[in-house]
């Protein structure tokens, strides 16, 4: 019974350091990435560019829409602790509709010296601020700490005809 236990190597039998000696060490083979691998990488990378492609910005940046009644909505993207774009020029008497929208991985917000503001915009949302008719210049900027320091800041400029 005592060569049955010796020969019988498991992790509980105290003998099986004694099996282990002298047997030559099986070499597990390395597992190599076959061709079919590198293909569905290829098809995943291929599928996830052309669909970064088809989905670029709806707006661009500084878009301005002037509707029938005179009404100007801009498109503003919030991106590397900047607004894009950071001056804005209209006419006396222009009633101006901001389309915020956060591109940035941190929440922003846009605060005018008026007191109008959006709410803190999470990545990917987006927000309406009608400013109403705007017949001087303000200044705008986000109200998260630091953020206005750092140089975030819009600017709408009335300027003459």
């Amino acid at each position: 019974m005592f060569h049955r236990d010796i020969r019988q190597c498991s992790d509980l039998n105290p003998a099986n350091r004694l099996c282990q000696i002298g047997r030559p060490r099986r070499l597990r083979p390395v597992p190599t990435r076959h061709a079919t691998t590198r293909g569905r990488l290829a098809v995943c990378v291929g599928v996830f560019a052309a669909l970064g492609a088809c989905s670029g910005p709806v707006d661009e940046p500084g878009t301005a829409e002037t509707a029938s009644d005179g009404t100007v909505t801009v498109t503003v993207l919030m991106k590397d602790m900047r607004f894009e774009p950071s001056v804005i020029e209209v006419e006396p008497g222009t009633h101006v509709i901001i389309e915020a929208k956060n591109a940035d991985s941190m929440p922003h917000d846009l605060v005018f010296e008026n007191d109008l503001a959006t709410e803190l915009l999470p990545r990917d949302k987006s927000a309406v601020l009608d400013l109403g008719v705007v017949d001087e210049s303000l200044d705008g900027w986000c109200s998260v700490s630091g953020h206005r320091a750092a140089g975030m800041t819009l600017t709408i400029e009335v300027t003459d005809a």
